[in-house]
């Protein structure tokens, strides 16, 4: 009876290091593949240049209404 157990308690051990041994390469080997491949890097830069553009529309707006209020 001790030998199961002991046998179980192992196998507990043997299967979870598995898993996470499994879940860190899909993990390693998704985001390798996401570095190597060019479109990712792309989309995120024109998301930035839209961003600050959007800041540059929102300032520039700003700096108008501060004129008006000025007048």
């Amino acid at each position: 009876m001790l030998k199961f157990i002991l046998f179980v308690f192992v196998s507990f051990l043997v299967i979870r290091m598995v898993v996470r041994v499994l879940r860190i390469g899909v993990r390693f080997f998704t985001t390798g593949s996401a570095r190597r491949s060019g479109s990712s890097t792309p989309s995120f830069s024109s998301g930035k240049q839209i961003e600050e553009a959007d800041y540059e529309v929102i300032e520039s707006n700003l700096n108008d209404n501060e004129r008006n209020e000025r007048k």
